[in-house]
Formats: C-alpha cells, structure tokens, sequence
C-alpha cells in the first residue's frame, strides 16, 4: 500500500513500527523503495538546522530512552536535542541513561508480571529522583507501561507524556533569521 501510495517517506512514531520497517522489512522483502524515518530523528535535523524553532514550554523533565529506539537502533541524540532545543525547558538526566537506561520493564505487549511493575516502579523512582515534573518518553509502549505501574504505588507519581505530544505543544516557534 505504502508502494501504491508514490510515498518517497515513511514517518514512524513507534520505535516497533520503525524498526520493524527499517532492519526486518529489507531483510524479507528487499530494500523498500521509500525511506524509513523516526518522527524523532525528522524533529531533531529540523531544530539543528533551525528549519523549525520550538516555542516556549515550561517544566523540568527528564527521559526515557525506549530500548528500541535506543538500544535497537541507537537514536540517543536526537531525544536530547529535541528537549534542550525548547525554550523554557529544564533537562534532567536520569542517572542511568542512553545505552544505560533501565528499559521500561515489558518487552513488546506482553502481559505485565510483579518483576516487570518493579522495573517499572524503580525506573519511575529514578525519573522521580531527578526533580524532574514530567518523564517524556519516545514510545507508546513506554508510556503504556510505566504509567500502569504509577497506579500501584501511589508514593510514586509524574506525568507521563510522549514526544510528540510535548513536540505538538512546542510548535509554532519563531523561525530564525
């Protein structure tokens, strides 16, 4: 269908999805005839090369980094350029982070076990430990997961937000000269 469609780009939001299409795709069905991009990665070449300015948006935050997006294609950078390109924006690291991140403690959609809410709940804690407000993730399945985890413990509480929502609230910015 993509194909059918004449689209030269694929823009992905979920680091499954973009994996999938980027490493698995091309090894059964050889090398797509469209580019495969991770929303993340079009954002952050966009702010670098001040193509886009993000407004003003406040708040101390820190990150999760979604271990397909990290880990499985080692997208790192780009996150933090995002975050520290937004006026107004507190960044706090986590202190285990890029390819030392605690994952968010499931992997893939499957069921949630006592191990896998206490990954989650020590990774929110970490998030917690930061000073940080809001935790942004990359990856719906983070953001699924841990903030199931938040309604076990009730000592552990943040906002929970993805990316492109954060990147929806921050658009708008004036373009520089």
């Amino acid at each position: 269908m993509i194909k059918e469609s004449g689209a030269r780009c694929v823009v992905f939001s979920c680091p499954e999805g973009y994996a999938t299409f980027k490493h698995l795709y091309p090894k059964f069905f050889r090398k797509l005839k469209f580019d495969i991009v991770h929303i993340i990665e079009l954002v952050a070449n966009r702010v670098k090369s001040d193509e886009i300015t993000l407004k003003e948006n406040h708040g101390k935050v820190t990150y999760q980094d979604p271990c397909r997006l990290g880990r499985f294609m080692g997208i790192y950078d780009e996150p933090r350029t995002i975050l520290k390109g937004i006026p107004g924006i507190e960044f706090q690291e986590m202190a285990r982070s890029g390819p030392d991140a605690l994952c968010c403690g499931s992997s893939g959609w499957i069921n949630c076990t006592r191990v896998n809410k206490k990954i989650q709940i020590e990774r929110l804690k970490e998030a917690l430990d930061t000073g940080a407000e809001t935790l942004i993730t990359a990856c719906p399945k983070c953001n699924i997961h841990l903030s199931c985890a938040m309604r076990d413990d009730p000592d552990v509480n943040i906002v929970i937000k993805d990316m492109t929502t954060l990147l929806a609230e921050s658009l708008g910015g004036k373009r520089a000269k």
